[in-house]
């Protein structure tokens, strides 16, 4: 029934902020060349798709958790259902709609056009390879492989889920910083840096000690100066991040997320209201969406053509953030829902990311 629906509280707004910070940081480059450079600059927070990988790892594994508690077990079929009618319709129409509008514009599609197919974006990503409105699929790439093994692990050590999920971030955390030190920035690396395993791993510790209601852990989360502080690196990180060391920058951006995402759990949420909880229900379609609008409209409309290039500017960003998410919500309400619906069906716990449905 609808009011048992398990609803967590400020994810929305997380998310909103995530969705709108990644469409911003795109609207230059490398989607946007308008002919402006914006003479003003705002420091969005940053690593927002690192924010999304410790949301998805947290929200995912804290469902899990809840199905373990209601039946002792994890479905995989299901799981794998809900997942599928979550992500695959907008991803492969988008990926039809980006391949056909590169086809128009360039006549012809690249062979990275592969990558995409079998969700390896990221690969490609570390590669240097890809189409331009797709660049941003890497982060999809990414999540569907971790939920290749993840929910399986999860099944199969259910008493000690925590255990391993806590060696496996360990050792990707160090695998990483040792492919740094002794093989430079190259290609193991970058995958390595960009298959973010290790963000989505902190996000599903968070929900373990969450669902367990670990003392030490729910202590610390809920403290109104941890909070304080962690909601003025959150917003404040656009700031000093580039001055953090690369192969610990995104885990740094990932602490950080894990600690906000608690303090909405935990003390009242500081973005939930109406326009950050609708926000954050689109993001996906923001993501998704926003790189084609720039790649169709930078290649037909020159702004800095017929007006001066600050009014320009301004006008670009006011327009496509407008466009972005009207689309968004209308593919959200009339192309996703329909799965979504769908996708109840194979709920084993049923979940809902709006405040009124529960």
């Amino acid at each position: 029934m609808s009011q048992n629906k398990l609803y967590l509280p400020g994810l929305n707004g997380i998310r909103a902020v995530a969705a709108l910070t990644v469409l911003f940081g795109h609207m230059w480059a490398p989607f946007g060349e308008w002919g402006v450079t914006p003479n003003w600059h705002i420091p969005w927070p940053s690593g927002p798709v690192t924010t999304f990988f410790v949301i998805s790892g947290f929200l995912i594994t804290f469902l899990l958790m809840n199905e373990i508690g209601k039946t002792d077990d994890v479905s995989i079929p299901k799981f794998y259902m809900r997942r599928i009618l979550r992500i695959w319709p907008l991803y492969y129409t988008y990926f039809a709609l980006a391949l056909l509008a590169t086809w128009l514009f360039h006549g012809e599609i690249d062979n990275a056009a592969w990558f995409y197919t079998f969700f390896s974006g990221n690969i490609s990503h570390a590669l240097g390879l890809g189409i331009i409105p797709l660049f941003h699929f890497w982060s999809l790439g990414v999540e569907e492989q971790y939920y290749l093994w993840y929910p399986w692990m999860v099944k199969y050590n259910k008493k000690h889920v925590l255990t391993f999920v806590s060696v496996l971030f360990v050792c990707w955390f160090v695998a990483k910083l040792a492919a740094y030190v002794f093989l430079g920035k190259g290609i193991t690396y970058r995958i390595l840096g960009v298959t973010q395993f290790d963000c989505m791993m902190l996000g599903a510790i968070g929900a373990i000690m969450y669902y367990r209601k670990t003392k030490w852990f729910c202590k610390l989360c809920s403290n109104r100066i941890v909070a304080i502080i962690a909601w003025g690196l959150f917003f404040t990180s656009g700031l000093y991040a580039d001055y953090i060391p690369s192969p610990v920058r995104n885990e740094f951006i990932a602490f950080i997320s894990l600690f906000v995402i608690m303090a909405g759990l935990l003390r009242k949420p500081l973005l939930e209201n109406r326009v950050m909880n609708y926000l954050g229900q689109i993001s996906y379609g923001i993501y998704v969406i926003h790189p084609l609008l720039l790649y169709i409209f930078t290649r037909i409309i020159k702004p800095a053509e017929f007006m001066p290039n600050g009014v320009a500017s301004i006008v670009i960003f006011i327009t496509m953030t407008v466009l972005t998410i009207v689309l968004a919500g209308l593919s959200y309400k009339y192309f996703e829902m329909p799965f979504l619906r769908l996708k109840s069906r194979f709920s084993v716990v049923p979940s809902t990311n709006s405040k009124n449905s529960i």
